[in-house]
């Protein structure tokens, strides 16, 4: 982690809204965790097979206080434990924006509804979002059902957000 976009950070006003965060320059995204999961082979990071005819996507983005990193770490292991347990998890990947506020964006791929339904609904996730309200100055989520051979993009996430505020 280099000290410059922390410094940039600090001189410049906090947003306010989601809108506002959402606004900045992500182009500094790094990829924290790549695809992983059942559906990724370790190896190689490749599909194992190709993506069912029908499934859903689902991705979370936050903009996490400074004061809340440690904090933030903690939920993010005990949820992590509960996603890669998850049955009807296809993949998942994770990602950093230091520009953007330290933007924190998660995509995952699951078989169906009744599959991200039970990870959303799972104690260990709900106990995260109640704290994460505390820990973030902004979060927002959405899911699609898609039939792409290929894997989403956070590129693809950014315009199904934008969509998804401009139609509020």
């Amino acid at each position: 982690m280099t000290a410059e976009p922390l410094l940039d950070l600090a001189s410049r006003p906090v947003p306010t809204t989601v809108e506002e965060f959402a606004a900045c320059d992500e182009s500094d995204l790094e990829i924290m965790v790549p695809w992983t999961g059942p559906g990724i082979d370790p190896e190689t990071g490749a599909l194992r097979a190709p993506l069912p005819d029908t499934y859903v996507v689902a991705t979370s983005g936050g903009w996490p206080k400074p004061n809340a990193m440690e904090v933030a770490t903690e939920l993010n292991r005990v949820l992590l434990e509960e996603l890669w347990g998850r049955e009807g998890l296809i993949a998942a990947t994770f990602a950093i924006s230091q520009k953007c506020w330290m933007s924190s964006r998660a995509l995952a791929v699951w078989e169906d509804e009744d599959a991200l339904t039970g990870f959303l609904q799972s104690e260990g996730h709900m106990n995260a979002v109640r704290k994460t309200k505390n820990l973030a100055y902004a979060w927002e989520g959405t899911r699609w059902v898609s039939h792409s051979p290929t894997l989403p993009t956070f590129d693809e996430v950014r315009a199904r957000l934008a969509q998804q505020r401009r139609n509020k």
